[in-house]
């Protein structure tokens, strides 16, 4: 257990969830006075007035994806460690997220010992990542990264509010994007991953989400 205060910006865009980390932090983690956030805007709003050291994020909050804002965060609040907590699939997200500097990735999938683990090592400043996450980041050395992998942050933005059944028009507005700049973007994404719409967009997502390679 930590001696020292640890000022923790815990967000996410289910009230429940953030009920249940707070309960498992407050039971094991006592030192700790948390902020919450379900917006990647609220996540801003919050950093520039608390000094925050460590930060649990959802991938996927009111206002858009984590992915939108991590690049950010990383630059201007480089001391802050940062824990994704999410239901996307970790071993898509996972090395990503691991790769852009967050401290560690946790499924929403974990039972509460994991998550106590994940937490405990979070709080002493060390790296977790899950059995299943490890031997991912050990295959991808080895083989060939799928074309979600390869995709910049941008078009994994676009690529996640597509799948969210937004149109190119929504898109614009949400990213602060001209609309042709993100249909150029949309086109980039059905040429690398070989589709032609959105049904098969999300076909192909699935299915490198489920580890079958096509």
């Amino acid at each position: 257990m930590q001696t020292t205060l640890v000022k923790l910006l815990l967000a996410d865009d289910h009230v429940i969830i953030r009920r249940g980390l707070k309960v498992i932090i407050d039971n094991y983690f006592r030192r700790t006075q948390i902020f919450e956030a379900d917006t990647n805007a609220q996540i801003l709003q919050i950093l520039s007035k608390e000094t925050i050291s460590h930060a649990i994020l959802d991938m996927q909050l009111q206002d858009g994806n984590i992915l939108e804002i991590f690049y950010q965060l990383k630059q201007q609040y480089p001391h802050i460690r940062i824990l994704v907590y999410t239901m996307n699939a970790e071993e898509i997200y996972g090395p990503r997220m691991m790769q852009m500097g967050a401290t560690g990735f946790l499924s929403k999938n974990s039972n509460e010992s994991e998550i106590k683990k994940a937490l405990e090592l979070f709080f002493q400043g060390k790296e977790y990542v899950s059995a299943i996450l490890h031997d991912r980041l050990i295959e991808k050395k080895q083989q060939k990264s799928s074309p979600l992998e390869l995709l910049s942050e941008q078009e994994m933005s676009v690529l996640n509010r597509l799948l969210l059944g937004e149109s190119v028009k929504e898109i614009s507005f949400a990213l602060d994007l001209k609309a042709t700049t993100v249909a150029t973007y949309k086109a980039r994404l059905f040429e690398k991953l070989l589709v032609t719409n959105i049904i098969d967009l999300r076909k192909v997502v699935e299915l490198y989400q489920n580890g079958n390679q096509a």
